[in-house]
């Protein structure tokens, strides 16, 4: 489940910020700034390989709570 809610937000990112692995558009829906590159990372690793580690699992778990928690 982490991983799919990491890839869905990945998809709502405008292409642009895919390629820039940053959030640079403040139009209240993708990650934010400070968890940009990160998450982008883990959103492309899975997409490429089909699962997370469980330091990815972890890490991304921690941060789309937080990302919940902030709305």
């Amino acid at each position: 489940m982490v991983a799919r809610s990491i890839v869905q937000i990945y998809q709502l990112q405008t292409e642009h910020e895919k390629s820039l692995k940053s959030t640079n558009e403040h139009n209240g829906i993708g990650f934010n700034s400070v968890d940009s590159f990160i998450l982008t990372s883990f959103a492309e690793f899975y997409i490429d390989r089909g699962y997370l580690s469980p330091r990815q699992l972890e890490i991304g778990r921690k941060k789309i709570k937080n990302m919940l928690s902030n709305y």
